[in-house]
């Protein structure tokens, strides 16, 4: 209760925060709350698929909670191209300039000069193809409402948290030396967002902030994946905070990992959008490259929500006993 009381306090902070958002410049965390809402009714794909029971005293009655099938908002992933320009105002303000001066830091460490300090790496004119984007992952604001009720499984992830950012891991983002230890890093399709030849947006590997692809906004969607799927798994070469795939007793979260229905995302930056997609999709057949007003809109620059596919028992008191599937 008290924990829950924390997170409340915490995101009612962060509310508060961030309501002077400019206009067509910045959301705020009112608005990423209110525009999570609006893709519930397509992106949660909510189903009761069965019954849980649940034993507290030897002898005593079993009690029972629903068994789940849906999707949760767990993260707001933000992506942009210069470190002063996150598009929501919570992390620009708060996160983003402690973890720039963090990065640079560590960067000069590693490099022993000013490197990477965001200016150099703007997307050049001369090179149009070649684009780098910044990542932000944290917890959704959303979930205080849309998780851990009754009749909704536990998010594994906590509202306002970060978990990773790449302006503070700053030299792995811009300097994956590590990556090129996976085969993926230097064979052609073997981790590929999309079909190759057909629509392909681009590798997954190697996961920095450069990715040879010239529209805008695909290029951020596969920086987004990258970086979605670093803070799912264990001992990436990354600075990051794991986001669990634990959502409590017989209840599991699926991973994050290139076309696949597990990992979905919802735009709310620039323009808002009620339903989800699945990276990678073709648009050979669309006179526009996909979501090309959204890239001259935003200036390069989007907010993403990830939905994680969500399995399981919602939690109940006592001893496990079993579930029933209908």
């Amino acid at each position: 209760m008290k924990k829950r009381l924390f997170h409340l306090i915490l995101s009612m902070m962060g509310l508060l925060a961030a309501t002077h958002a400019l206009a067509n410049n910045t959301i705020n965390s009112i608005n990423v709350v209110a525009d999570t809402f609006k893709g519930v009714s397509q992106c949660m794909h909510y189903k009761i698929v069965g019954l849980c029971f649940w034993q507290q005293q030897p002898y005593s009655p079993p009690t029972t909670t629903l068994k789940l099938d849906q999707y949760l908002p767990d993260a707001v992933v933000s992506v942009f191209t210069k470190p002063t320009k996150n598009p929501w105002l919570f992390a620009s303000t708060v996160y983003d300039p402690v973890f720039y001066q963090a990065g640079q830091a560590l960067l000069r460490t590693a490099t022993h000069d000013a490197m990477g300090y965001g200016d150099e790496h703007e997307n050049s004119q001369r090179d149009l193809n070649n684009r780098f984007h910044e990542v932000d992952i944290i917890g959704n604001p959303a979930l205080l409402f849309l998780s851990g009720h009754e009749v909704m499984l536990p998010s594994a992830a906590t509202p306002y948290v970060p978990y990773y950012s790449s302006l503070l891991d700053a030299y792995a983002w811009r300097f994956p030396a590590l990556e090129r230890f996976y085969p993926s890093s230097y064979i052609p399709g073997l981790h590929d967002v999309g079909m190759i030849v057909l629509h392909d947006w681009g590798p997954v590997y190697p996961r920095n902030g450069y990715v040879n692809q010239p529209d805008d906004a695909k290029a951020a969607a596969v920086d987004a994946l990258r970086g979605s799927m670093i803070i799912t798994q264990d001992g990436q070469p990354h600075l990051y905070q794991r986001l669990s795939d634990h959502c409590g007793r017989h209840c599991q979260v699926k991973p994050v990992k290139e076309n696949s229905q597990d990992a979905q995302y919802q735009m709310i930056y620039p323009k808002v959008e009620t339903q989800c997609v699945v990276f990678g999709g073709s648009d050979i057949t669309q006179l526009h490259p996909w979501e090309a007003d959204a890239a001259s809109q935003g200036h390069d620059r989007y907010i993403w929500i990830l939905w994680r596919h969500y399995h399981g028992c919602v939690p109940g008191h006592g001893h496990y006993l079993g579930s029933i599937n209908f």
